[in-house]
């Protein structure tokens, strides 16, 4: 018989915890449900800017939460 998935405190099983980033930048992933339209017009928003989807999506994000990107940073900063 299999063995049962072992559970948190909070209900998650082990496997879907999240784990801590080994990418150096420290991003992480993330999984949004968007309407396909909008998916659509993200993706050739990013082309038409020659930027990648997710550079457009984070760019957009930080700019509607007023957050600046210093000259020669990397990271966002509110």
């Amino acid at each position: 018989m299999p063995k049962a998935a072992k559970t948190t405190k909070t209900g998650a099983t082990e496997s879907a915890r999240p784990t801590q980033s080994k990418r150096r930048d420290q991003r992480k992933a993330l999984l949004v449900y968007m309407q396909t339209d909008l998916i659509q017009a993200a993706k050739d928003a990013a082309s038409s800017s020659d930027e990648k989807v997710w550079q457009f999506v984070e760019r957009t994000v930080a700019k509607a939460l007023g957050w600046k990107k210093p000259r020669g940073s990397t990271r966002w900063l509110p």
